[in-house]
């Protein structure tokens, strides 16, 4: 019986399958561009992760999680054991979705309109009195999110022949949150339940996605006491966590990382859900923290529950 781990990027995988082979778990990789699925076939036995990614389609895989909903459909109709299950795959690559969700959990989100066409977004930028930003609704790793200090500005980007639009057509505009220090949390979850948390220093970019080469660098980190981008805290505490337990309990989310941002009022808006999780390897270390091997070690005990 194997763990079988449905994704599109290798790189990501790969820590994964170290920590597997040094647990002694059998795992197959399924990546969803050589995989085959015979819909009236039995799938084989074991337990199957689901790693797909929002962004999959800036590594060429533009139609990827459409193709793991099949997958995961295929699987549910045999009744398997899926980590991170169709409800997970459906906020992984919905914005829209995962801030409804977030609400109907007692969350608070940023103030977000969502638009289709550039129209709606300069009508939609009418309602913000402050500096507001762009966003896909699918999306990851900081795509298309841009800051705006007015509609005019809006415009001039709309108008311009490097305007990125969200791969589904549906962009965001959210109220920029000025933090101050400015930096972001980034809460990761195993079997739904908390294992640690991040604080990461958003002085300089968007994009700060874990396991991004630049972002494993060391540097860059001004807004953290130990100098580095990523930084676990220690003893942290939140508010929220058993909400951020109960809304993962609630929609099928066994491993996710939840990134949220505190105004200089010392309010929490939550803005992303990643169900397909990475680490900063460095921040790690520096912790003597492993979040791979602690998801090899779900997989493992789940693998020993499962009878087909």
């Amino acid at each position: 019986m194997k763990a079988y781990i449905i994704h599109e990027n290798e790189a990501w995988t790969k820590p994964l399958e170290a920590n597997l082979k040094k647990l002694g778990v059998d795992y197959e990789d399924w990546h969803v561009e050589k995989a085959k699925i015979n819909l009236s076939k039995n799938p084989p036995s074991g337990v199957f992760y689901n790693r797909m990614s929002a962004s999959s389609h800036i590594r060429g895989h533009r139609f990827a999680p459409e193709f793991t909903s099949v997958i995961l459909n295929w699987l549910k109709s045999y009744k398997k054991r899926v980590i991170n299950d169709g409800n997970a795959l459906a906020l992984e690559v919905s914005k829209s979705l995962q801030y409804l969700k977030l609400q109907e959990a007692g969350i608070k989100t940023p103030k977000s309109i969502f638009c289709s066409s550039k129209k709606q977004l300069l009508d939609a930028a009418e309602s913000f009195k402050k500096p507001f930003i762009t966003k896909h609704n699918r999306a990851g790793r900081g795509l298309g999110v841009k800051l705006f200090e007015n509609k005019k500005d809006l415009k001039s980007y709309l108008d311009d022949p490097l305007f990125e639009n969200s791969i589904d057509g549906i962009t965001i505009l959210q109220d920029y949150i000025d933090a101050n220090p400015k930096v972001i949390h980034r809460i990761e979850f195993v079997n739904s339940k908390f294992l640690y948390a991040v604080q990461v220093d958003a002085g300089n970019s968007f994009e700060l996605c874990p396991c991004d080469s630049k972002n494993n660098s060391g540097a860059g980190g001004s807004n953290n006491p130990d100098g580095n981008k990523f930084m676990i805290l220690k003893d942290y505490k939140n508010s929220d966590l058993k909400k951020y337990e109960n809304f993962l309990k609630k929609n099928n989310i066994e491993i996710a990382g939840i990134e949220y941002i505190t105004d200089s009022s010392g309010v929490r808006y939550t803005y992303d859900v990643n169900t397909n999780t990475n680490y900063n390897l460095i921040a790690e270390e520096k912790a003597n923290q492993n979040g791979m091997l602690e998801i090899a070690k779900f997989l493992k005990k789940e693998l020993e529950k499962v009878k087909n």
